[in-house]
């Protein structure tokens, strides 16, 4: 049974630090990043761990340096047309301005809707 106890541990750090390095990616340029990382490296393990011949090999690195270059390219384009979109943070975009009006009509209806009648009315006995 230890066996199993340590698999799962193992399981769940493998799991927390995928969820650690998701939570890592901010920006778009961060996800450019990721995906080339992921695309290279899964390339890069078929190509060495897998029976190909040394033809298909050679036409499998062309291919990881071809699709680099074009992931370089396009980032490239982004940053010369639109580099704020590459590098955005939540702070550069605030949420939309609620209406006033909006907001204290949401509030009355809640307040309509939750609290009982006989808590709305004014006590009589306040004033005195």
């Amino acid at each position: 049974m230890p066996n199993v106890a340590g698999k799962r541990s193992r399981t769940k750090r493998l799991s927390d630090e995928r969820i650690h390095l998701l939570h890592q990616i901010k920006t778009p340029l961060g996800f450019y990043v990721l995906t080339l990382l992921i695309l290279e490296g899964t390339l890069s393990i078929v190509l060495t761990c897998s029976k190909l011949t040394e033809e298909h090999i050679w036409i499998g690195f062309i291919v990881m340096v071809a699709i680099f270059i074009v992931v370089v390219m396009l980032v490239t384009v982004f940053v010369w047309w639109k580099p704020e979109s590459l590098l955005f943070d939540k702070e550069q975009y605030p949420p939309p301005e609620l209406d006033p009006s909006a907001l204290r009509d949401e509030i009355e209806d809640l307040i309509h809707k939750n609290v009982k009648p006989e808590s709305l009315q004014k006590p009589e006995n306040l004033g005195k």
